[in-house]
């Protein structure tokens, strides 16, 4: 494989050094620096921010790279870019600086389908503090994470740690963990299709698709099933929420004719293929992938290819 041309750009090595080769997650000095660090070496990298990233980095363009990193963002985060590198088959690097020390946690996804993932051996409960004043340790710990990006197969999930720049680093192989709740459902590199991410069948189709409107589909993405409010039941101006993907913990939607919070929420993640068709036959899911076993295979099916090139082409 030829390696990509280098880039004088950081931020924007992506778009100017041609296809990106390592996705970075991330804002601030510590994101910046895993940035500039790849640019050094000639490597393409496109940037994400830990609240946007679901929409923005895109599963194909994900499969696209080398590896994906996230540069000191938030559990929740970490644990949503995990799953989608585990579905991608691509190698995920987590790099932290903060209260704790220097920590380089590398999952090689693309090579060793066995290896632990970022959920399987939690690194604690040290806050996720960035060492902004110590621009010396932010500097260390991006140069480690992007070494870590190009390294990374190969060798089984590891965690570099450094207490402090005057200790000596540990580093531990990582376990993967049997009742690991990410790694326990068979996700891992999937086959992954690009579908259209349509949900009526032409009517040449429709018996076929009456054969397997039992086939259970999990979608990445929870949606709304129910919504209503606790004091009026019911409401109107709510059904808008149903089939829309669930709302994140902090949003509060208060109910319209009342105004009480919260509401009575309901999601899924989980459907039958005819509870799909019959939810969303009139547009997209809008979810990032959905994912089946279908005949004994694992099978992802890519649904923002199919919403980009409705997005291009509505006809």
């Amino acid at each position: 494989m030829n390696e990509p041309a280098k880039t004088d750009s950081g931020w924007q090595a992506g778009t100017a050094g041609g296809p990106a080769r390592v996705a970075v997650v991330g804002t601030g000095a510590l994101a910046a620096e895993v940035v500039r660090n790849l640019g050094l070496a000639g490597i393409p990298a496109s940037v994400h921010t830990p609240d946007g990233f679901w929409m923005t980095l895109h599963l194909a363009e994900l499969q696209d790279c080398y590896c994906a990193v996230a540069a000191g963002i938030e559990p929740d985060a970490g644990r949503r870019l995990n799953g989608l590198c585990q579905v991608a088959g691509v190698d995920f690097v987590d790099v932290r600086c903060d209260a704790g020390g220097i920590s380089v946690q590398t999952f090689p996804f693309g090579s060793d389908a066995g290896c632990a993932c970022l959920e399987c051996n939690p690194r604690g409960a040290a806050p996720v503090t960035r060492r902004e004043s110590d621009p010396i340790a932010t500097s260390v710990a991006g140069a480690l994470g992007a070494a870590a990006a190009l390294h990374c197969a190969g060798h089984g999930a590891r965690r570099l740690l450094i207490s402090d720049l005057h200790e000596a680093s540990e580093s531990t192989a990582l376990l993967r963990r049997d009742d690991c709740p990410a790694c326990a459902s068979p996700w891992r590199a999937p086959r992954v299709i690009r579908t259209r991410n349509r949900w009526s069948a032409p009517e040449s189709l429709r018996q076929d698709t009456a054969q397997l409107g039992d086939q259970t589909v999990h979608l990445s993405d929870a949606m709304v099933v129910t919504c209503e409010c606790t004091t009026c039941g019911p409401v109107p101006e709510l059904a808008a929420q149903i089939n829309r993907p669930a709302p994140r913990d902090d949003a509060v939607v208060p109910c319209p004719r009342c105004g009480a919070t919260p509401l009575r929420i309901e999601t899924r993640a989980a459907f039958s293929l005819d509870e799909l068709m019959a939810r969303f036959g009139h547009g997209p899911v809008p979810a990032k992938f959905a994912l089946a076993t279908i005949a004994g295979v694992a099978v992802c099916f890519d649904l923002e290819a199919g919403a980009a090139r409705d997005a291009a082409d509505p006809a």
